[in-house]
């Protein structure tokens, strides 16, 4: 059984970071969003992204924003990331806004997800979030944690994606 330490992203997270986001990106959208685009992301793309976020943490911290990862401790490497914090939406449904929650698909079902989400929105508060529309294994898994679909959903002109809000009250 696959054992995790759930930390705060660091500087030196970087590569394994934009890594981990791509592969998990490239499993889990196919189908789901503008194909070409998927295809042509990198970690390289992301590890910049990554950067930037780790320059801003504490500026994000201060806002009541945290990003989280899990690492596998068998072999120390970043299979997961959370982000959550007050909502980016204007007339937001909750509090809080979980922005992301990604693992690697080959620790799905290991519960490190529950756990990366547990650290970045209180268990119990009204809270919201975005899914793709047609990502039904992760609409399962938020429906598990007592999130439910409202009807509200907007397209994702950049990755040409539906998606559905879902809220937790």
């Amino acid at each position: 059984m696959a054992s995790y330490t759930i930390r705060d992203i660091r500087p030196g997270d970087e590569e394994q970071l934009g890594a981990a986001h791509v592969a998990i990106w490239k499993a889990t959208y196919a189908g789901m969003m503008n194909s070409a685009k998927l295809d042509a992301i990198r970690p390289h793309d992301r590890i910049e992204r990554w950067e930037q976020i780790i320059a801003r943490l504490d500026e994000q911290s201060r806002r009541g924003v945290r990003t989280r990862c899990a690492v596998d401790t068998s072999d120390s490497r970043i299979v997961g990331f959370a982000t959550g914090g007050p909502p980016r939406d204007e007339n937001p449904p909750a509090p809080t806004e979980l922005w992301s929650l990604n693992v690697v698909p080959e620790h799905h079902g290991t519960g490190v997800a529950t756990e990366l989400m547990t650290t970045v929105i209180d268990r119990e508060a009204s809270t919201y979030l975005w899914v793709a529309a047609a990502n039904h294994r992760a609409v399962a898994f938020y429906r598990k944690h007592r999130f439910e679909l409202d009807g509200t959903e907007k397209f994702d002109p950049l990755w040409e994606c539906l998606e559905a809000r879902m809220v937790r009250a």
